[in-house]
């Protein structure tokens, strides 16, 4: 993966197609999970990585808490599933290399043109994208049951997988903040 901020302030990322392919499947997975809380206040309450999402605001007071998730809830699932869904809907629309002009078709650092697709995030789009990784990462880590101090209470070979990809989101994350702060 690469990604360099283009001169309109966006972003130009260069993914695997097995990434691109990731990407899409956890922000419609994640898209569905927030979904199904946003139309269900018990799912909102009971589901660890919503909760996660959306911490109390009044952690002394349960139903000061309670009152204040009543009014804010909604909106902020709402939030949250605009930008995973604007990530989802940006993957299904990459351009392999082979849809594209030969001048564009190399990786600008790598000079690879073989295995990546290039996804187009335009200035408005890329903060989304971030809110929507920081989403993913959020739910993974409580999936993963993982401690504040980052240990990992699951175990098995899903915990591998989803401590892989965990990391891996951050490092896409991570590119991007690198990028826009050039």
């Amino acid at each position: 993966m690469n990604v360099e901020r283009s001169t309109d302030g966006g972003l130009t990322a260069w993914f695997a197609p097995v990434e691109v392919e990731l990407l899409r499947l956890a922000t419609s997975q994640l898209v569905d999970l927030l979904s199904g809380a946003n139309d269900d206040n018990d799912l909102a309450i009971s589901d660890p990585a919503i909760r996660r999402m959306l911490p109390d605001a009044y952690s002394d007071d349960p139903e000061a808490a309670k009152e204040f998730r009543r009014f804010t809830a909604g909106g902020l699932l709402e939030s949250k599933i605009e930008n995973a869904a604007l990530v989802r809907d940006a993957l299904a629309n990459v351009q392999g290399v082979d849809d594209l002009l030969p001048s564009q078709t190399e990786s600008p650092r790598t000079g690879d043109t073989d295995s990546h697709e290039l996804v187009v995030i335009d200035e408005p789009a890329v903060l989304s994208w971030l809110r929507a990784l920081t989403d993913l990462r959020l739910t993974l880590a409580e999936r993963l049951q993982m401690s504040p101090d980052g240990e990992i209470q699951l175990d098995g070979e899903e915990a591998e997988f989803l401590n892989d990809l965990y990391d891996w989101l951050g490092m896409v994350q991570e590119s991007f903040i690198y990028a826009i702060d050039v």
